[in-house]
């Protein structure tokens, strides 16, 4: 048996530290996700790559109607929502195979920069989901001379 230390890294009782951890991660996950979110059976693959002057994300969501693709952006992530539907009428087919996936769909990806969420542009063809995320200088890392005032 593994005795723990009484004390955290910051001298707080350690269920206090992992009660703060669960509390943070409460507060964020609903920040980010809805009660429709909790049925996702589908994570759709992505691609990001990234140009002098933007990030790009690609996301491959054939058969997911332009209306039904949800996109938001919360602290340094996008979260990607869809809802894709069988298209299927009849009831009454015996598949031989069946590989496509269907039903909601959820992603959530880091953005690795700051960026411009003012000029932010998603568009959806063929397919594929296309965001365009603009880059912004970042001004922390440029010295700037600061006057002391008497």
């Amino acid at each position: 048996m593994v005795k723990l230390p009484k004390k955290g890294l910051t001298d707080q009782p350690i269920s206090t530290d992992i009660g703060m951890v669960f509390q943070y991660l409460f507060e964020e996950t609903e920040k980010i996700a809805s009660p429709k979110d909790i049925a996702m059976n589908h994570t759709p693959v992505v691609d990001i790559f990234s140009t002098q002057d933007s990030i790009i994300i690609e996301v491959e969501m054939p058969g997911v109607r332009k209306d039904e693709v949800d996109i938001s952006i919360l602290h340094n992530a996008i979260t990607v929502r869809g809802l894709k539907y069988e298209c299927f009428e009849e009831k009454k087919i015996n598949f031989v195979c069946m590989e496509r996936s269907f039903g909601r769909l959820f992603r959530v990806i880091d953005i690795p920069c700051s960026v411009d969420t003012t000029r932010i542009k998603a568009v959806c063809k063929d397919g594929l989901l296309t965001i365009t995320l603009p880059r912004v200088a970042e001004k922390r890392g440029i010295p700037k001379k600061i006057t002391v005032e008497s």
